[in-house]
C-alpha cells in the first residue's frame, strides 16, 4: 500500500495548524517532548535521593532507559523497579512504561586543558637593569623575591 504525502510532504503551501502537528509527528517529537516532561519533574517523580544518582535518558517503545552512576545502584535499584514504574507511569503522560533499563552512565571526561601560554623569553638588558634598581633594597631574601617576581611577570608581559 502506497503512502500518500501530505501537502507539507510535497513542499506545497500549507496552513500551520496542519504542517506543525504533521512536522510534529514526522520528526518524532512527540517522544522528545515526553521525555523532556518527565526529566523536568524527575526528582518529584523518583525522590531527591534517586534522582541524584539516576536520569531519563531515553524511551524505546514501552521502555525507559534510564542512566545511574554506578553499579551498586543500579543493583538496588533493581529491587524497587516495580514500584518506580507505577511512580513514572503516574507522572508520565501518553502510552505508560512496561518496563525500565539501567544503563551505566559513564561522566563525559574533562574539557582539555588549555595549553600555557607561551612564555617570551626575558630580554637579559632589562633583567640586568632591574637587578641593578634592586640593588638598594638592604634585605637579600626580600631582593632576591622580587627579582624572581619580576621575571616570572616578564615572561608573560610584551615590554
Amino acid at each position: 500500500m502506497k503512502k500518500t504525502r501530505t501537502g507539507y510532504e510535497q513542499g506545497e503551501p500549507t496552513a500551520m495548524d496542519q504542517a506543525l502537528p504533521e512536522a510534529f509527528a514526522a520528526k518524532q517529537w512527540g517522544a522528545q517532548w515526553r521525555l523532556f516532561r518527565l526529566v523536568r519533574k524527575w526528582p518529584k517523580v523518583v525522590g531527591a535521593e534517586v534522582a541524584q544518582l539516576t536520569y531519563p535518558a531515553f524511551f524505546r517503545q514501552e521502555t525507559l532507559c534510564i542512566f545511574v552512576q554506578n553499579s551498586a545502584s543500579m543493583h538496588h535499584l533493581q529491587y524497587v523497579k516495580v514500584e518506580m514504574i507505577a511512580c513514572i507511569n503516574q507522572h508520565l503522560e501518553g502510552q505508560p512504561i512496561t518496563d525500565i533499563r539501567w544503563q551505566l552512565h559513564v561522566p563525559a571526561p574533562p574539557p582539555p586543558v588549555p595549553p600555557p601560554p607561551s612564555l617570551r623569553k626575558i630580554d637579559p638588558q632589562r633583567e640586568q637593569s632591574f637587578c641593578q634598581m634592586t640593588e638598594a633594597i638592604a634585605n637579600q631574601e626580600c631582593r632576591e623575591a622580587l627579582q624572581r617576581m619580576w621575571c616570572a611577570f616578564a615572561v608573560h608581559m610584551d615590554f
